[in-house]
């Protein structure tokens, strides 16, 4: 997350001190972000997305260079899988449980269309 907001910023030309002057938040804080040592929150996520002129889920895309590497190996069906999996699980853990509610409905919804579209008769649970 950090160097996502670091390459946004730069991109940007903004210094640290300016990304923190147009989203409301301190320096210090927009430096402990980059460098890992503090967490993020939905809030200041939507603060430094708006500061940068990007999407919130711009920020949460894998840096370019890790996606390069990544690419460059073929993955197995599973490794994808996997790597969704705790990719998902580490956006979800701090979100708040109404939002958790929202996306267990959509993902529910998503499954029931395409059981629905692929004549598969498995019920999905509510």
């Amino acid at each position: 997350m950090g160097d996502n907001i670091r390459k946004y910023r730069a991109k940007t030309g903004l210094t640290q001190e300016g990304l923190a002057l147009k989203s409301g938040l301190s320096q210090g804080y927009i430096n402990q972000l980059e460098n890992g040592k503090r967490k993020y929150t939905q809030k200041t996520l939507e603060l430094i997305a708006g500061a940068l002129c990007v999407n919130v889920s711009d920020l949460l895309i894998m840096n370019l260079t890790e996606e390069k590497t990544i690419t460059k190996k073929e993955l197995t069906d599973t490794e994808k899988r996997k790597r969704f999996i705790k990719d998902l699980r580490n956006l979800l853990r701090d979100m708040p449980i109404n939002t958790l509610q929202h996306y267990v409905k959509l993902v529910k919804l998503e499954k029931e269309l395409e059981r629905r579209e692929t004549g598969n008769t498995g019920a999905v649970s509510s």
